[in-house]
């Protein structure tokens, strides 16, 4: 069975991250998802915040919007087509904006964007008062799917799902709210998100699944085991809430992803109990499974065996 793993910050895999060769990085992630039955992974690039609160992901133009740059996606897709594809985010505030999003696909490996409104920047009251619509227009136009991180907020996105009815959004982490961390405190960009107890974010998981209404919108099953789970491996509780969101999408529209490494970062989660609290469970039929750990990623993301632009 194929097992595609549909978010994954790759490039932050060792210790020592910022300063190893990024040969080194990929063939460690490599091995790792040898070792743990990945076949493919989405990587979603990242190297933190800068001192602003915005993605420290390329140079800040005149105007403030960050140009984003994937140096070590691309260099991934480069060694290993067969087995990586890529994000990429785009500055709502930038001047070309519709070059960038029109040239998303055109990259090799490059399949989709992202979009991460943080609170604390005044960027979730953007997305309230509709300024990422030209993103989203553009995207619509130029057919690229986009993933939505919007904690216990996934009715922001309704004017925009109802408005661009042709463009596939993905509602990222099960689109409930962040979970209290067991050790330490959350992130500054984190905080303002965190929904604290299990009872309260398994009550946000209804008007997500509300959204299966509309067509293109799909839901990705990540981080499942820290925000819907009291219970240790294989988290078992979490099953009866997936079996809700099939009801309610079908299992076409529901992918799974482990978010490795904030999994092992922030929650102490190994990459392989992300994937075999499913891919071992006797509450999922051979066809279920199939559809979440790649195939609906695959047909989202319109995601060829080897991505070649």
């Amino acid at each position: 069975m194929q097992v595609v793993d549909a978010q994954v910050h790759l490039n932050q895999i060792v210790p020592d991250w910022r300063t190893a060769p990024m040969d080194r990085v990929i063939e460690t992630g490599v091995q790792a998802m040898d070792a743990v039955g990945i076949h493919a992974a989405l990587i979603a690039e990242s190297r933190g915040f800068d001192s602003k609160l915005r993605p420290a992901l390329g140079p800040e133009l005149p105007n403030g919007a960050i140009r984003a740059e994937f140096p070590f996606s691309e260099r991934a897709v480069a060694l290993h087509p067969d087995r990586f594809a890529y994000l990429v985010r785009v500055d709502i505030k930038d001047p070309e904006l519709d070059r960038l999003v029109r040239e998303v696909r055109t990259r090799p490996g490059a399949l989709c964007m992202r979009i991460v409104p943080v609170p604390n920047i005044g960027e979730v009251a953007s997305l309230e008062r509709g300024e990422f619509e030209p993103l989203f227009a553009a995207a619509e136009e130029y057919d690229v799917p986009i993933f939505c991180w919007v904690p216990a907020r996934s009715h922001l996105l309704l004017p925009a799902i109802r408005k661009f009815p042709k463009l596939q959004f993905i509602v990222d982490h099960c689109g409930v709210g962040v979970a209290p961390l067991p050790h330490g405190e959350l992130p500054v960009t984190l905080a303002t998100s965190m929904t604290p107890t299990r009872a309260e974010r398994v009550a946000q998981l209804e008007p997500v699944l509300e959204l299966a209404q509309y067509p293109n919108v799909a839901l990705k099953w990540s981080h499942a085991p820290s925000l819907l789970s009291e219970q240790p491996y294989p988290f078992r509780d979490v099953l009866p809430l997936l079996r809700k969101a099939i009801d309610a999408f079908g299992v076409e529209r529901i992918m799974w992803a482990s978010d490795y490494t904030v999994a092992r970062d922030q929650h102490g989660e190994a990459w392989a109990h992300a994937l075999y609290y499913l891919l071992d469970s006797d509450q999922l039929s051979p066809t279920e499974k199939e559809w979440i750990l790649a195939g609906s990623v695959r047909k989202a993301l319109r995601w060829t065996q080897a991505v070649n632009g």
